[in-house]
């Protein structure tokens, strides 16, 4: 079953970019590992798994701007 990795704790109408992604789909994750860096007005973000598994695909890329309910990659456990 896939886990969609979505734009944590955003607010709406927020701009969040993209900074750094730290994996790449077919990465093996484990829950609370470091997947992305986003930046918002406000703070840079570390995006963590939800869960383990295995990184199905990523659907952003570096520098995008992204909405707060924006689904940054899949996770196959």
């Amino acid at each position: 079953m896939a886990v969609d990795v979505h734009v944590p704790d955003a607010e709406e109408g927020a701009e969040i970019e993209v900074v750094t992604l730290h994996v790449e789909a077919g990465a093996g994750v484990t829950e609370g590992d470091v997947l992305a860096e986003i930046a918002t007005d406000k703070a840079n973000v570390d995006v963590l798994a939800p869960a383990s598994g295995t990184v199905a695909e990523v659907l952003v890329a570096e520098g995008d701007v992204l909405e707060a309910t924006s689904v940054l990659m899949r996770i196959d456990d």
